[in-house]
């Protein structure tokens, strides 16, 4: 099923902030997906929610990345795992680049989206830096 992104957090913190808002407003933990970087998020998010946690993959060398230019703007691993979450073509690999630099992805079912727009952003959220 397809997601929608519903904000990218800085912090562990404020995304599991906006992960008990959203089961505050009625969804259900299971509908809500999160993605970071690595084993280090910690497991006390709401009981249901999907934690997915992505590995970079190390095997290309310099001289893949300069041939596969694509590839080394959003690394197989991380862009690949953000396509099967139902993420569109178009928004992986920006998205990946976040993951890659540490940031945490909350996601939630696309037909949820018009609900979704109901959360207050929180100070790392991707859409309000983009306004200022």
């Amino acid at each position: 099923m397809k997601k929608t992104i519903l904000g990218v957090y800085d912090t562990e913190k404020k995304a599991r902030n906006v992960v008990e808002g959203l089961i505050v407003q009625g969804y259900r933990a299971e509908e809500i997906v999160v993605v970071a970087l690595g084993d280090e998020m910690e497991s006390d998010y709401p009981t249901g929610t999907r934690v997915e946690h992505i590995t970079l993959e190390e095997d290309d060398s310099v001289v893949d990345k300069l041939l596969l230019p694509d590839e080394a703007q959003a690394p197989r691993g991380v862009g690949n795992k953000l396509l099967e979450l139902g993420l569109s073509d178009r928004d992986a690999p920006m998205y990946a680049t976040d993951v890659e630099n540490g940031r945490i992805l909350v996601l939630t079912n696309e037909k949820e989206s018009q609900e979704a727009r109901t959360v207050e952003p929180c100070v790392g959220d991707r859409e309000q830096q983009e306004m200022h």
